[in-house]
């Protein structure tokens, strides 16, 4: 996890860390916390006043921004006081992030969601996006410095723009495009959290950089500094989106969007996740909050049960730890990881596959898209030819 030093050697290499899984029940009290102090109220207000916003809900009351900041930090305080807990592994993040290169041809349906409410984190980035800014240093505005911000967890509910009695108009830019949100929507909510400091880290500590928030230069080191405090959680809003039940994604090639690229890469993750039987991707393991720790989360108005589910990929459909390594060793830590070599046919989409062949027939069975694992199909000891690189031949007698 996180520390407020710099430790790495050199400041380009530096890597999310993700914590634990039975870390994350305890992470989860702080982040819900955080949500519901002025400071977390008031650093919301000044994201939605600078525009740093995806979906804003809008009141009719003298100061919008600050209401908004209400409304948007009390439903994340309750979404994460409901979540079921889960942690992605390495390879569970890479096979979303292979599948997810091509978009669900589904219509987005919370029938994939693992739970009602979720809060997921990710063993790399499942993606990021870069910030250019300056060095303070003498001259003309100083050297540019681009800052990389990766987003390594999730957290989501089914969600309506209802909010009590009170009229809400929301104005969301997602995945389905720029729009006034219509009353009788629905759909679900996501919100995507960074690493606290994450992108200040892969700076030299020593750089001068401008800091508005401080209202002149600091060196990295200290802005990294200035953020580890008493309640500060170590992972952070950094944006929103919500994915509308019944619509669909875009196309490929199609403009997605930060957000909607995560998002894209989330939907795939839940789909992995929900296939069972000889479908199945992923296999779960629970690793169960402590007797203190429910007490605690009692405590703390938390109603979820603080168990977390830590989702592995089946051992059959992970690629070998030599082009595992491969992948890794290309990664920068800050950016979602290439899977280039962990899968030379990367697992594809089946948009239309019987659940049930046996009725089919008689039209009693359902049809719903599936994640094919890469496969070999053809006459045995013949050469196979993959998408990419040369051919190759399959010697049974050697496997």
């Amino acid at each position: 996890m996180l520390d407020s030093s710099f430790s790495t050697p050199d400041a380009a290499n530096w890597r999310w860390h993700a914590p634990e899984p039975h870390q994350l029940a305890e992470m989860r009290p702080q982040m819900e916390k955080w949500q519901r102090t002025n400071i977390g109220l008031t650093h919301m207000k000044h994201s939605l006043m600078d525009g740093n916003s995806s979906l804003f809900p809008y009141v009719n009351l003298p100061d919008p921004a600050a209401t908004a900041a209400l409304v948007l930090c009390g439903q994340e305080a309750q979404r994460l006081a409901e979540a079921r807990l889960y942690y992605a592994d390495e390879h569970t993040t890479a096979a979303s992030l292979a599948a997810a290169a091509t978009p669900p041809t589904e219509p987005v349906s919370a029938e994939r969601l693992p739970s009602p409410s979720g809060l997921m984190v990710f063993a790399d980035p499942i993606g990021s996006y870069a910030v250019n800014t300056r060095t303070a240093a003498l001259g003309r505005g100083g050297a540019p410095v681009q800052l990389h911000t990766p987003i390594v967890a999730v957290s989501w509910s089914l969600w309506s723009p209802r909010v009590g009695r009170v009229p809400v108009e929301w104005i969301a830019n997602t995945v389905h495009g720029r729009e006034r949100v219509h009353p009788a929507e629905h759909g679900i909510w996501l919100t995507f959290y960074t690493a606290c400091g994450a992108a200040l880290r892969g700076v030299d500590p020593g750089t001068m950089l401008h800091s508005p928030a401080l209202g002149g230069t600091a060196r990295a080191r200290e802005l990294v500094a200035a953020l580890d405090f008493p309640g500060r959680p170590e992972l952070t809003w950094d944006n929103e989106t919500v994915l509308f039940l019944g619509r669909r994604f875009p196309e490929t090639g199609s403009p997605l969007g930060t957000t909607g690229g995560w998002a894209q890469t989330v939907y795939t993750a839940w789909q992995l996740m929900s296939q069972t039987g000889e479908h199945a991707w992923t296999e779960t393991e629970v690793v169960p909050r402590d007797r203190a720790g429910r007490k605690r989360d009692r405590r703390a108005g938390i109603t979820g049960d603080g168990d977390v589910n830590v989702v592995r990929l089946r051992a059959s459909h992970r690629p070998s730890a030599e082009d595992t390594e491969r992948d890794r060793r290309d990664c920068d830590g800050r950016r979602p990881p290439r899977t280039d070599y962990r899968w030379e046919v990367p697992p594809y989409r089946s948009p239309n596959r019987c659940l049930n062949t046996r009725l089919h027939a008689v039209g009693g069975c359902a049809h719903a898209e599936r994640i094919i694992r890469q496969h070999v199909n053809g006459p045995k000891g013949k050469p196979v030819r993959r998408p990419r690189g040369p051919v190759y031949v399959w010697d049974k007698a050697a496997a």
